[in-house]
């Protein structure tokens, strides 16, 4: 709930951020609110597991000796363009072999908001095992597409998921990407008004991000 508190703060208190009462942006503020808290349900062992996903034929071994949080403040310096960083923070989700956790917030001038959660492990088979559990999960959900193609570059790394929905009543469009580098776990979660093309492809770059931080 602290997360969700620092979004909304983040959310309202940028200057940048066009109609930041309106009840749009409350909407994709708790969107990315439900995101969180789906990890935080996840680390309490409240979701069905369902049998691992074979999404990549290899994966990086390397161990990156990195805190989540000094990933997402390298990834700052990649971010797609017009995106600026809000709250952020540590995460402790209840999870095997977790040696740290955190996420940041971010909004654009257009209306976009991005969730990004960095999770590093102890080991590599620590975080393929987690992300490839989450993604098992995900594809259970009805509705959205696989947009596995916007992260075509970055798959060879270890596993690698993307997948994306617009808004039936129209004007928002979602965005996630689920991807794993070594011994670290990235996800992103993207909301948008301007198309899903554009969702997703924000979304892509947010991972790619992440994955430039670490080198």
């Amino acid at each position: 709930m602290s997360v969700c508190r620092a979004a909304t703060t983040s959310s309202e208190g940028s200057p940048s951020t066009p109609g930041v009462r309106s009840n749009r942006t409350l909407y994709v503020v708790g969107v990315a609110c439900l995101v969180l808290l789906a990890f935080v349900i996840y680390g309490f062992n409240t979701f069905n597991a369902q049998p691992p996903a074979t999404t990549s034929t290899t994966s990086e071994t390397t161990s990156y000796d990195v805190l989540a949080t000094s990933v997402i403040s390298g990834a700052a310096g990649y971010l797609p363009s017009g995106y600026s960083m809000g709250s952020s923070g540590a995460l402790s989700p209840n999870e095997t072999g977790l040696d740290g956790a955190g996420y940041a917030i971010y909004s654009s001038q257009t209306g976009a908001y991005a969730n990004m959660t960095v999770m590093v492990f102890g080991s590599q088979p620590s975080a393929l095992g987690y992300a490839e559990s989450v993604i098992s999960n995900a594809k259970t959900l009805g509705g959205y597409t696989n947009t596995n193609s916007t992260l075509s570059a970055y798959s060879h790394f270890g596993v690698c998921f993307g997948y994306a929905e617009g808004d039936p009543a129209g004007g928002e469009y979602v965005a996630n990407g689920v991807c794993t580098k070594g011994n670290v776990y990235i996800m992103v979660h993207l909301a948008a008004t301007s198309s899903l093309a554009s969702a997703e492809g924000d979304a892509a770059g947010f991972v790619g991000a992440a994955y430039r931080a670490l080198g």
